[in-house]
């Protein structure tokens, strides 16, 4: 294939070569110039990939629209062989650029590793395993959104490693902002995910420690916990801690994902300084079911249901408000996937919210094109 490929790039500077021997002779010298140069790791430090995806909503309380909700760019750089550089440039909404990470990475062994810079938080199912291919239903879970902030992810250092079927994680990161009162962001009744800084000039002083545990059994079920530990940076400094436990299991065409969180804040500070009734507890699961009805390893097509439940004022302080009914959620929501390429998928499903208060209910039909490179 090598001396193709040569072939081609050099045929017509040798078209004039005097006999065959000298064309091959040439030809053989070349390569063996591209292999000196492969060896060397000089051709493979810089790697490009991406994902994105285009959704559709018909929303039963707001108009149909369509958005081009995000567009990445991967590029990775590979010093030498321990130190390497990794980041994403993601395009939301087709007009705002953020950072999604960047970090650079020290490869030591298999058991442990270091990475520093602005870092995906290791919580939950989602967070790290974000691209639309790889998870069923056009949206993400909400719990996913509003209770772990998803994508969620600030400066800090981490190291990790993998010991057998045993894989860890341990960062040490800036926390969320519990309240600014410059620009009336934070925690508020719907949950933290405006607490996210994203490292953009993120209000320092305090850190987390988010600890991730993933045990991977030889029959398909990967079994997990994640621990975040912290006090929030801004106005409000408060508690501010989340527990997950996760799982993952596949064989052959049926997939099945569960997460059960549990958070805890300081909602009497963060709901005096911004006003807003914020919980002590929050707290949900969800739980999704696939199944491959092809059994083809070239192409899928996989009906799905997802059910979750999640509370944002679970428990809520007297002295700060009273929880509204409406916090209390029930998402249920079943489509299909086609993924004529395992890097490529179309979903279509429909989903029903409802909450204790049955008030603002809706309905919603969903369309979503992803892909992954």
């Amino acid at each position: 294939m090598k001396k193709f490929l040569v072939t081609l790039l050099l045929g017509a500077s040798f078209a004039n070569a005097a006999t065959t021997q000298e064309l091959e002779r040439k030809i053989n010298i070349l390569t063996k110039e591209v292999q000196d140069i492969q060896s060397q790791g000089l051709s493979s430090r810089v790697s490009l990939g991406g994902y994105g995806e285009i959704v559709f909503k018909d929303n039963s309380d707001s108009n149909a629209q369509w958005d081009t909700l995000r567009n990445v760019l991967y590029v990775g750089y590979k010093f030498s062989d321990k130190w390497s550089f990794m980041t994403e440039i993601e395009i939301e909404h087709a007009d705002e650029i953020y950072t999604e990470f960047a970090e650079i990475r020290y490869a030591h062994s298999e058991l442990l590793n270091f990475k520093a810079g602005l870092l995906l938080s290791p919580l939950g199912l989602v967070n790290l395993e974000h691209e639309p291919t790889r998870f069923i239903g056009v949206n993400r879970p909400e719990i996913e959104k509003n209770i772990i902030p998803t994508t969620m992810r600030e400066n800090g250092f981490g190291v990790y490693g993998t010991w057998k079927n045993l894989d860890y994680k341990y960062y040490i990161m800036n926390s969320l902002e519990g309240w600014s009162n410059a620009d009336a962001s934070g925690f508020d009744a719907d949950g933290v995910r405006d607490g996210r800084q994203k490292g953009a000039k993120a209000v320092a002083g305090h850190w987390s420690h988010i600890l991730r545990l993933d045990y991977g059994f030889d029959f398909g079920l990967d079994l997990g916990t994640s621990v975040y530990v912290g006090t929030t940076n801004g106005d409000a400094q408060g508690e501010h801690n989340i527990y997950d436990v996760h799982l993952a299991y596949n064989y052959k065409g049926l997939m099945v994902k569960a997460l059960y969180v549990y958070s805890t804040l300081d909602g009497k500070e963060f709901s005096a300084k911004s006003g807003n009734v914020v919980a002590d507890v929050m707290q949900g699961y969800y739980v999704d079911l696939g199944y491959n009805i092809t059994h083809s390893k070239t192409y899928t097509i996989m009906p799905y249901v997802r059910y979750e439940s999640y509370n944002t004022q679970d428990d809520v302080d007297a002295t700060v408000g009273v929880a509204d009914k409406a916090n209390d959620r029930t998402n249920l929501t079943a489509g299909v996937m086609y993924k004529p390429l395992d890097k490529v998928s179309f979903k279509a499903d429909y989903t029903k919210y409802e909450n204790a208060s049955n008030v603002g209910e809706s309905e919603a039909f969903n369309f979503g094109i992803g892909w992954e490179y």
